[in-house]
């Protein structure tokens, strides 16, 4: 069988490319589609016509399968997206949202003007002083 090459002149035909397996057709006398890197072989027409029935019978038979094979597809991509957005969901809840370095580092001291002096006046709860008060008497008691 004799291979041609792409922009090579060919005789009027059918023509495949040997690695893409795409149908090319010159009605003329003419050079072949492609680049020189590309490998070319005439197809007989009787061969053409005698496969032609054979392909559609083909096709025919296996078009129900491709229709559930692309059904089953698209079933299983929307599956995995909404168990995906259920798991993202899932572990926002599981997940604290609590960031105690973010909160340490945000927090930031007010600036001292100068020639003022910062004194603090000493924070009274009534509540801390009796329980300090109450473990101090447990502690003379024991």
């Amino acid at each position: 069988m004799t291979t041609y090459t792409g922009t090579q002149t060919v005789a009027p035909g059918l023509y495949m490319n040997r690695k893409t397996f795409r149908m090319t057709t010159v009605e003329k006398q003419g050079a072949l589609t492609g680049t020189e890197g590309e490998t070319y072989f005439r197809v007989p027409m009787l061969l053409m016509l005698a496969t032609a029935p054979l392909l559609g019978l083909v096709f025919v038979i296996f078009l129900p399968f491709i229709g559930f094979a692309a059904v089953a597809y698209l079933a299983g991509q929307k599956v995995v997206e909404v168990i995906g957005g259920a798991a993202t969901q899932a572990q926002r809840v599981v997940r604290p949202s609590w960031a105690p370095s973010l909160a340490f580092l945000s927090r930031s001291k007010p600036a001292k003007k100068s020639g003022e002096a910062h004194v603090a006046a000493p924070h009274t709860d009534e509540w801390t002083e009796d329980v300090e008060k109450k473990l101090d008497d447990a502690k003379r008691d024991a």
